[in-house]
């Protein structure tokens, strides 16, 4: 009986294929900064230590040290183009998200009305086999009373059974589509 927006918060942190999307989308995000980045000058630094000598029982111990700076000024256009690819490819993980987050509310949504219109049949099970019920009383009233027959009888017994069994078939939509329900949420049942 929840909302559907309340049900599609519970999905969002309940589904697996929802979660790892998400993480995709922040990944990407993260994927795509860096690529930003490139813009700016890269420093690095680097070190060794060797030992060396002109001959073999005179070498000495050997440090050295550097730092360099590269800002690539002129590239053809080559970090420009990355950033929009990954900007792109942002925006394509988005989307996917998106499109997964809709279907998600549609399988809720429609595993939701499955529950309303089960339940429905369930009350109207209920009410034919109170009426079958009804029916039989009065068939067996009229039978000892010498008024009615046999065959009305059976006919009233009949549709008792019939109505029972509807209303075992009704119990059991209403569960498969309450196990939908909680599928679509993520949920095992």
């Amino acid at each position: 009986e929840l909302s559907i927006d309340s049900l599609l918060r519970s999905a969002l942190q309940a589904r697996p294929e929802l979660k790892a999307l998400a993480q995709r989308v922040q990944g990407q995000r993260f994927v795509a900064r860096a690529s930003e980045g490139a813009y700016g000058p890269s420093v690095s630094v680097s070190t060794g230590i060797t030992e060396a000598g002109t001959e073999i029982n005179d070498l000495t111990w050997n440090w050295n040290a550097g730092v360099f700076l590269t800002w690539p000024l002129l590239e053809g256009g080559l970090t420009r183009a990355r950033t929009r690819e990954e900007r792109a490819r942002l925006e394509i993980v988005r989307a996917q998200f998106e499109q997964l987050q809709q279907q998600v509310r549609f399988e809720l949504e429609e595993a939701r009305l499955g529950v309303r219109a089960a339940k429905a049949v369930v009350e109207a099970a209920d009410e034919a086999r109170i009426n079958a019920q009804d029916r039989l009383k009065l068939a067996e009233g009229r039978y000892a009373a010498g008024v009615g027959n046999v065959i009305e009888l059976g006919d009233a017994q009949l549709a008792l059974s019939n109505a029972e069994a509807q209303r075992v078939n009704a119990e059991y939509d209403l569960s498969a589509a309450r196990a939908l329900l909680l599928s679509a949420l993520g949920k095992p049942g």
